[in-house]
Order: structure tokens, then sequence, then C-alpha cells
């Protein structure tokens, strides 16, 4: 439990002032629980600008049971792999005129 909530702290940031994050202090223990880093800041990175392919590329592509994460909204549909989503933790996307931020 004190890994997960230490590197949610770590990668967890707050306005420094206009332009500038600057990143929290880390502590040395969580109730008596030593932290420890695991990653530095921004080393997990984002998917800004994802693609997508059909259903049936999809299907040649992925196993038949991987799990996915789906959003629908305005008519728009998007599956997430959970495999691509485990190693960046978030898409930045777009569906139709709607951003979101998909994250695992």
């Amino acid at each position: 439990m004190a890994f997960l909530i230490a590197l949610a702290m770590l990668l967890a940031t707050v306005p420094a002032s206009a332009g500038q994050w600057t990143v929290l202090p880390i502590p040395e223990t969580i109730e008596g629980a030593d932290v420890y880093v695991a990653l530095p800041p921004d080393a997990i990175r984002a998917i800004d600008h994802p693609t997508f392919v059909k259903g049936a590329v999809a299907a040649r592509q992925m196993a038949r049971d991987e799990d996915v994460l789906g959003l629908r909204l305005g008519g728009v549909a998007r599956a997430y792999s959970l495999g691509h989503l485990s190693s960046h933790e978030i898409v930045n996307d777009r569906l139709g005129e709607t951003p979101v931020a998909v994250t695992w």
C-alpha cells in the first residue's frame, strides 16, 4: 500500500506559478512504513494522439479474451486495451468534439 501511495504522490503535481509545475515533496514514511521512490516524474508517458483500427483488424491483433476499457459518447465508441493502459496509464483523446482523459 505504501508503494502505491508513494507512486501517486510522486506523480502528483501542483501549479507553482503560471506555466510551471512543482513535484510535491515525498515523505520518508507513511504511518511508519518506509516510502520508496519507484519512478521519477514524467516516467510514464501519456498517449496523446491515439490511433484506432476497425474491429476486424483489432480481432487479429488482440487476444480473444483481452480486456478493454470501453467508452461511448455522442455516438462515438472506443475500446482501449488494458494492456496498453497498464503501460501508459492515460490516453488523452477526443470523442467527437469532446476531449476525454482515459485512465487506468
